[in-house]
């Protein structure tokens, strides 16, 4: 099958978190793909209904600031955006706990 995505995916099948404005706590998430424009989550939480959301693969020492650009089910792609105050994201996740993925 010809690719048609100018990106190369990487594979990581990474557990990672993510947290939603306005919902408390963080909620776990696979990262099934990743490249540096944007990734592939599957969740099986409600929460992957969210349009945005900031992400985590590292318990909140960096984040990343998504919106979702397409949807299957439990699965999306996010486009990763400017965040206008990431130390704000940082602090909301420092007071999450660690959760194990869906």
């Amino acid at each position: 099958m010809f690719e048609r995505r100018a990106l190369e995916r990487i594979k990581i099948n990474q557990p990672a978190l993510l947290h939603v404005a306005g919902i408390r706590g963080c909620h776990p998430c696979l990262v099934g793909n990743f490249h540096g424009d944007g990734a592939m989550l599957h969740s099986s939480t409600h929460h992957t209904a969210a349009f945005k959301f900031d992400l985590s693969l590292d318990g909140f020492k960096t984040t990343k600031h998504c919106r979702v650009v397409w949807r299957n089910g439990n699965t999306c792609g996010v486009k990763f955006v400017d965040q206008s105050d990431a130390r704000a994201a940082r602090a909301v996740g420092s007071n999450c706990t660690t959760a194990t993925p869906s």
